[in-house]
């Protein structure tokens, strides 16, 4: 028997509110989503512009309210959760964002930096998490003396060594990656895609790995869900959706390159 996916999500409806007091409710930004994410996997999820996929990532990190549907963490009701109970949770997730500058303080040294949400569970500064540190920035491949350097003194690629570093600080089982490739060269992208791949299977990490680039997905995922306004139009194993895809969209896609190509709206 299979192990139970760390995620589930059931019909998740996601809708912004009307701009005006009589206006008519927009459309949903993410229409009735329904995946699951088995433990140890990568679900890669793509999109153009405007398509739900970071409205979709919002609402899983409970940044947005969601309208219905179900989410189950690890089993629990996700969305349910509140107070004490929903921060001891949020542990259990990792987050990689787009731009790691826009992420990192450039007032607090390396080791600051990922020190601050050990810090903020509670941890005491010592020298036992001096060590941890340490060992989480030579795990994603820096090496000791950055940890008195700060932000402003990094390339792109060393900064979201960094951003990982602090993402794992916790020993979180689920990370959710948001284009954490798009704003580097594309040399440091297929260099931060194998440190990725290196720790999912060292550390046994289930990821959502949000992306506009399927060559991307390719190389990383072992599923793919394609999203276009709002709407989930195909979904499956990589491999599968990539050789054989089912939707004329996610043909258009291929063909265009393995690039999504910008909304055209």
């Amino acid at each position: 028997m299979s192990p139970a996916p760390i995620l589930e999500v059931r019909d998740l409806v996601v809708r912004y509110r009307a701009r005006g007091l009589f206006a008519a409710a927009p459309k949903p930004a993410v229409n009735g989503a329904s995946f699951e994410l088995a433990r140890g996997e990568t679900l890669g999820i793509v999109g153009e512009s405007g398509s739900g996929k970071t409205s979709l990532l919002r609402a899983l990190l409970r940044l947005l309210p969601v309208e219905s549907g179900s989410v189950r963490l690890e089993g629990q009701d996700w969305l349910a959760l509140n107070g004490d109970v929903l921060r001891r949770v949020r542990q259990k997730i990792g987050v990689v964002s787009q731009n790691p500058f826009l992420s990192l303080s450039p007032r607090l040294t390396i080791a600051e930096i990922i020190a601050e949400p050990m810090l903020a569970r509670g941890d005491r500064s010592n020298l036992a998490m001096r060590a941890r540190i340490k060992s989480l920035l030579s795990d994603c491949g820096l090496p000791s003396d950055f940890l008195e350097r700060r932000a402003r003194e990094l390339s792109g690629g060393q900064a979201q060594r960094v951003a990982i570093a602090r993402a794992l600080a916790l020993a979180p089982k689920l990370m959710i990656l948001d284009e954490p490739t798009s704003a580097l060269d594309v040399s440091v992208q297929a260099q931060i895609l194998n440190l990725l791949a290196e720790l999912k299977e060292s550390r046994g990490l289930s990821m959502l790995f949000v992306t506009h680039n399927l060559k991307v997905v390719a190389h990383m995922a072992d599923s793919l869900m394609v999203m276009r306004r709002g709407d989930v139009v195909e979904s499956g194993r990589t491999e599968e959706v990539v050789r054989t895809p089912a939707q004329d969209y996610t043909r258009e896609l291929l063909a265009f390159g393995l690039n999504v190509r910008p909304d055209r709206a």
